[in-house]
């Protein structure tokens, strides 16, 4: 039987927390973070933006830093077609709708 064990910690700059707990005798690293201040402002922003055109600079979605973080993990790259793919699958964070088109 597995001891009780876990720690647990959280950045306030980044809102991510982490929490280390043991799974069948392996330590495992668990990090979460809240997505519904991201997902509140993407909603203005959609709302706010509507029916603009493409334009320079264009704010297209958010990407939460614990997202960014795991992307960088699995190959240390980010690229354009990577963060479009990953804000299509999750429309409830872009910013502007014609991304989603």
């Amino acid at each position: 039987m597995d001891e009780v064990f876990k720690i647990q910690d959280y950045d306030p700059q980044l809102g991510i927390a982490t929490t280390v707990h043991r799974v069948e005798g392996k330590a495992v690293i668990q990090k979460t973070y809240d997505a519904e201040p991201f997902i509140e402002a993407a909603k203005s922003m959609r709302h706010a933006t509507s029916g603009e055109r493409w334009g320079e600079l264009r704010h297209v979605g958010f990407i939460p830093p614990a997202e960014l973080g795991k992307m960088m993990r699995q190959d240390g790259g980010l690229d354009r077609k990577r963060l479009t793919a990953w804000l299509k699958a999750n429309p409830a964070l872009v910013t502007f709708d014609r991304l989603l088109k």
